[in-house]
């Protein structure tokens, strides 16, 4: 059972993927286990590696960063991933990067606050960036779903 997760531990992965700043104790009472189970199971899980953090759900536009943007990047060379990857972590505007299959190399999101902060992100960071051949941009008009797949135990 060390290695092995069963419906208990999908269920408090559900319950945590809604918020991650639910009490152990509030988990424990919904799924009607003892808090020290929940303790246990978690720090299993942790040492698994299959949770590596919690992260807070942010409401950028309501902070005043007004723009989400999808950068797709094509590289001049394959062989710069690595060093194209290294400096896209440096900007603090990039939230995420992917490495992807298909039309495009890299594949990234980013936050700005405006028009004008995106476009200063884009020309003087972005595209100063050795190894980037092409950009295509996709401004988003809104989110509608962020979410976690929600967790069953799988049959083996």
């Amino acid at each position: 059972m060390r290695n092995k997760l069963d419906q208990v531990d999908f269920n408090i992965l559900n319950i945590l993927a809604e918020n991650a700043q639910t009490p152990y104790t509030d988990v424990a009472k919904k799924l009607i286990v003892s808090p020290g189970t929940v303790h246990m199971r978690m720090r299993k899980m942790r040492e698994m590696g299959l949770i590596t953090g919690a992260t807070l759900s942010l409401n950028y536009a309501k902070m005043g960063w007004k723009m989400t943007i999808f950068l797709g990047i094509f590289l001049s060379e394959i062989s710069m991933f690595k060093k194209v990857m290294e400096q896209l972590n440096d900007i603090e505007e990039v939230v995420k990067i992917h490495h992807v299959t298909g039309k495009y190399d890299i594949f990234i999101k980013m936050h700005a606050r405006d028009s004008f902060h995106y476009k200063q992100v884009y020309q003087d960071d972005i595209l100063g960036i050795a190894g980037i051949r092409g950009i295509e941009s996709f401004i988003s008009i809104e989110e509608n779903l962020e979410r976690h797949i929600q967790f069953v135990e799988l049959e083996e």
